[in-house]
């Protein structure tokens, strides 16, 4: 039985005070007793009180041991005191507190045998017995009363010693939740430590799936397989009515109605609740087996202390399962947003307020944005109210968006008769702001730190759907724009040539019928000539896409079409491994070339064209020289943006897009070279988020 330092340390020192009291005792009241006995008596209790003590001071750590000890050899000199001395009855109280002190040391079976020792010599047969001749109803009483003592001392001391079990449990429970590293260890580690020590032969810590509206085992200690499949709702079964009510219920073969124990090996059980101020977190079971002693209602006591203890267990798992859910339809929103991105702003906008409604909870949701043009901030989507109630709000959306933090207005429709708040959280992608979104809340209590991720995850939906519409934007220009050259520098001047040779075959015939034929015949051949370029033209539209699917042969491809197509020495070179390079970064560099190459063709008056690729782990640099006539970027650059035709901007533009840089060299006849250099890994980012700055 475990006691505390200090007072087994006490006990030890008291004899001395008890050995005191007896020389002084003795000293006022001579007893008539033999003076060699009484010597060698307290000489003998000087000696082993000096022994004790010496040896409690040498090892503290053993002072209990010292005191256990101390025990007998007091029970052995109390009953010499009261067969040698005049003293009995002093002697006789001396019983009580010895007595005492076995109980609470040795526990029930040292009190009995202690107090039988010291009453025995007191027995009314024996002649110094102060009970003798015949009072054998006062011993016995007497006899009781000194059992009684030492039983309570005992008893009291059980308790203690749990106490202290228990104590060193939860200290123990502590210790191996924080080390443990992760929550299913730390659940299996609590849940063998509070198994062992109410001594259950089975159990189970069960968390509360808000998601789902059930409870689950999140960790069992020997229960049958069949049993973990089993997730009950709230209300539903014992787990589920202890989870709802918040009530800890004990189970034994007698227990009354609602509840009894249906499984037969089961002889008793503790079913408690984990919950929070906000809701249920799960319940924590505890099962002894027939024949084992039933569970007590201090059992179900210390249980629901120990509940107590592994709610931070539930809570994070808990909050594990709502961040999982959260991300799952954060990834489930991306695919949507994907989705959306191909159709319009329209259907991508809903499809983001619904994810933040779905992750917060939220009764209704408000999105509105900064336009790009204006700067001005206007609701774009509302999902759960109104268009018309949402304006309420747009001061609030404002200014949340132009101060940077969260700010909350009352109002809005009631949510079954509860008012409800409206949190406005700013969006913000790349150190650029974007606008707001309103979240009507009710009276929940959702962590700043959850509306800020939302509003982090629809902002950076929303910053990629407007960069992919700014990138589908110039693509779409650009590509009508080489389209248009393509068909007028080729099959529109075909055309053109037709039309005259129709106009000239017209007028030719009047005056010489007989060449009419030979016109027909040459317009055949230019409209021949007109048809195979259109079928070029749509052939090349199509082959695009594939010719893209590497950087260096997209390249090598662009060359030699350009070389053959425009009678341009064109010499394709590549280095480097381009298997890690992005799809995007690929598309907007081959688009960068295409239009160089474009300018070449119309304004460069070049004779020879060398295109340069070199791909590493940290940078992709492509460029394209010329030796055509080149031209002042200066004064190029000075001219108002209406007069640009050589598309720089939009090179400039879709290399900005992907974290690149665009660079461009030429002086009036020394041809032109224009060079893009992005950023790949980590300088990739980094040059990204510089740029956005």
């Amino acid at each position: 039985m475990a006691v505390l330092p200090t007072f087994t340390q006490a006990v030890v020192s008291l004899r001395w005070l008890a050995l005191a009291a007896l020389i002084a005792l003795e000293t006022l009241l001579p007893s008539r007793g033999n003076t060699s006995a009484l010597i060698g008596l307290y000489g003998v209790i000087l000696a082993y009180a000096l022994a004790l003590t010496l040896f409690a001071w040498r090892f503290p750590d053993r002072s209990a041991t010292a005191a256990r000890l101390g025990i007998p050899l007091d029970t052995l000199a109390i009953a010499a005191g009261m067969l040698v001395t005049g003293h009995g009855r002093e002697y006789l109280l001396l019983a009580f507190p010895v007595t005492a002190v076995a109980g609470l040391l040795l526990g029930y079976t040292g009190a009995a045998l202690v107090s039988v020792a010291m009453t025995i010599v007191q027995f009314p047969m024996i002649r110094v017995s102060l009970f003798a001749p015949g009072s054998y109803v006062l011993w016995a009483f007497t006899a009781l009363a000194v059992l009684g003592t030492g039983t309570a001392a005992a008893a009291g001391a059980e308790h203690l010693a749990r106490g202290q079990r228990f104590h060193r449990m939860l200290l123990e429970l502590r210790r191996a939740m924080a080390a443990a590293p992760n929550v299913a260890v730390s659940a299996n580690a609590a849940l063998a430590i509070v198994t062992a020590h109410f001594h259950a032969n089975s159990g189970s810590l069960m968390l509360f799936d808000a998601q789902a509206g059930r409870l689950e085992i999140l960790v069992a200690h020997a229960l049958a397989e069949t049993y973990h499949e089993v997730r009950p709702r709230l209300g539903e079964g014992i787990a589920g009515w202890v989870a709802q009510q918040g009530e800890a219920v004990l189970l034994t073969p007698d227990a009354p109605v609602p509840f009894r124990l249906t499984r037969s090996e089961i002889g008793s059980s503790i079913c408690v609740p984990v919950r929070t101020a906000q809701g249920p977190l799960g319940v924590l079971n505890l099962n002894r087996h027939r024949p084992a002693a039933w569970f007590t209602r201090d059992d179900l006591e210390a249980a629901e202390l120990t509940a107590q203890q592994v709610a931070g267990i539930l809570l994070q798992a808990q909050h594990e399962r709502v961040y999982a859910a959260a991300l799952s339809e954060v990834a489930e929103g991306f695919s949507e947003v994907s989705r959306a991105l191909a159709r319009d702003p329209a259907v991508l906008w809903p499809a983001l307020l619904d994810i933040a409604r779905s992750l917060t909870s939220a009764h209704f949701a408000v999105l509105a944005l900064e336009r790009e043009d204006t700067g001005t901030v206007d609701i774009v989507a509302t999902r759960g109210i109104d268009g018309r109630t949402s304006l309420e709000f747009a001061p609030t959306l404002l200014a949340a968006s132009t101060q940077g933090e969260i700010r909350v207005a009352q109002g809005g429709p009631p949510r079954n008769g509860v008012p409800t708040s409206v949190a406005c959280v700013p969006l913000r992608a790349e150190s650029q702001t974007l606008g707001a979104i309103g979240l009507g809340l009710g009276d929940s209590r959702t962590p700043p730190r959850l509306l800020h991720a939302v509003a982090s995850h629809v902002a950076a939906a929303v910053h990629t759907a407007r960069s992919a519409y700014r990138v589908a934007d110039i693509g779409v220009s650009e590509e009508r724009r080489r389209i248009a050259r393509e068909m007028h520098d080729g099959l529109a001047q075909t055309l053109a040539d037709a039309m005259l040779q129709t106009d000239l075959s017209t007028m030719a015939a009047q005056a010489h019928p007989e060449q009419l034929a030979s016109d027909l015949t040459e317009l055949r051949a230019v409209l021949g000539r007109a048809m195979r370029e259109l079928r070029e033209f749509m052939s090349d539209l199509r082959r695009q896409d594939q010719a893209e699917a590497t950087l260096f042969g997209a390249l090598d491809l662009m060359g030699r079409d350009f070389g053959r197509r425009y009678q341009i020495p064109t010499s394709v070179t590549g280095s480097g491994e381009e298997t890690h390079l992005p799809s995007a970064i690929r598309h907007a560099v081959l688009a960068i070339v295409r239009q160089a190459l474009t300018n070449i063709r119309g304004h460069a008056r070049a004779t020879a064209v060398a295109i340069r690729a070199e791909v590493s782990e940290q940078l992709c640099v492509v460029s394209v020289k010329d030796n055509g006539a080149g031209f002042d970027l200066a004064a190029y650059r000075a001219k108002p943006p209406a007069a640009h035709h050589l598309g720089i901007t939009s090179m400039e533009e879709r290399a900005a897009l992907v974290g690149g840089r665009l660079h461009m060299e030429s002086r009036p006849g020394e041809g032109t070279t224009v060079t893009v250099r992005v950023p790949l890994g980590r300088e990739h980012d980094e040059d990204t988020r510089a740029a956005g700055g």
